[in-house]
């Protein structure tokens, strides 16, 4: 899998060509965009709207759905390994992309 060639810390809103999964981009990216750092939450950086501590689980996710939109989706009992591995904290399965 080649990685787009972007500013992953501020990805644009709408995917690049060579995303497999488009939706999944445009969800993650705006996920991406709201979970930020709060104005002013010094000394313990705090999410702009959930207000848990950041990165949140929200950003968290955001991230890995990134990656994920990435990817060309697969079939049958690899699926739902992968679901498994974006859901978990853990390295993708096979170890690696």
């Amino acid at each position: 899998m080649e990685l787009p060639q972007i500013d992953w810390e501020n990805p644009p809103l709408d995917p690049p060509e060579q995303v497999a999964q488009p939706l999944m981009w445009r969800l993650a990216a705006r996920l991406l965009h709201d979970h930020v750092t709060a104005a002013g939450s010094w000394p313990l950086a705090r999410c702009r709207v959930c207000e848990l501590v950041w990165p949140c689980p929200a950003r968290r996710y955001a991230e890995r759905g990134l990656l994920a939109a990435c990817r060309h989706p697969v079939a049958g009992r690899g699926a739902a390994a992968f679901t498994d591995w974006f859901l978990a904290a853990d390295e993708p399965p096979g170890g690696g992309w």
